[in-house]
């Protein structure tokens, strides 16, 4: 590979500029051999100049290496993680529905039943954090779109003889795409809530089951989970 000056510092005489290209040549190509070619590439930008033909294989690399194939919603022509552009799809009502299981034990399952519980009304607690998460989930994953939500509710029952809490969220909106994760984070935030405040009885409780029970309205139409 040609190398070329005019990518390195004008600077410590010509030894010194030999020496720093060829310690920059050996590190980049030890990472290209390595297979890391965006680290090659983007290290330093002397890389696009000791490198020019990996600069352009870069993105077709990348995504052999990922097996991506033809470019795939949610990346961008260079795999580059991003938001969807939904700017041309119409605004419907939407509505989805997911679900979680807490397996808190019978001593805890009994605490809630009975409202003893030390740190307060875990369920009522529980069921605002879950409407809080909702309404916060683009903060939370990076390429959902922020939604105005018409509606969040989160229902928790526990079942004592089971020793578990059934958590069920339910969230609404009329936008360009569907709030699928909201109605997920929602559930999961709420159990998360109920394991903060019950672990000091048990450390052991296990939260299993986050699905999604059912949505409507956008493109793909309606979905009900099997039974």
């Amino acid at each position: 590979l040609k190398l070329r000056p005019n990518c390195i510092p004008e600077s410590g005489g010509q030894g010194l500029r030999q020496r720093q290209r060829r310690q920059q040549h050996q590190q980049l190509w030890r990472l290209k051999q390595q297979g890391h070619v965006e680290t090659a590439v983007a290290m330093r930008p002397a890389a696009r100049c000791l490198f020019p033909q990996l600069v352009e294989a870069t993105a077709a690399t990348s995504r052999a290496t990922l097996h991506l194939g033809p470019r795939r919603q949610g990346f961008s022509d260079d795999v580059r993680a991003q938001m969807v552009d939904v700017s041309n799809k119409q605004a419907t009502h939407r509505t989805a529905r997911a679900a979680c299981t807490v397996d808190v034990g019978l001593e805890v399952a009994q605490m809630l039943a009975a409202g003893t519980v030390p740190k307060g009304d875990v369920l009522t607690v529980s069921q605002v954090a879950g409407i809080m998460a909702a309404k916060r989930t683009p903060e939370l994953l990076p390429l959902c779109h922020p939604l105005p939500l018409n509606r969040a509710d989160v229902r928790c029952s526990v079942d004592a003889p089971c020793g578990k809490v059934d958590i069920v969220a339910e969230v609404s909106c009329t936008g360009p795409t569907g709030v699928e994760m909201e109605s997920l984070t929602a559930a999961a935030t709420s159990a998360l809530c109920i394991y903060d405040m019950c672990k000091p009885h048990n450390k052991g409780i296990i939260i299993k089951d986050l699905r999604l029970l059912s949505k409507t309205g956008g493109k793909s139409g309606d979905y009900v989970a099997p039974e």
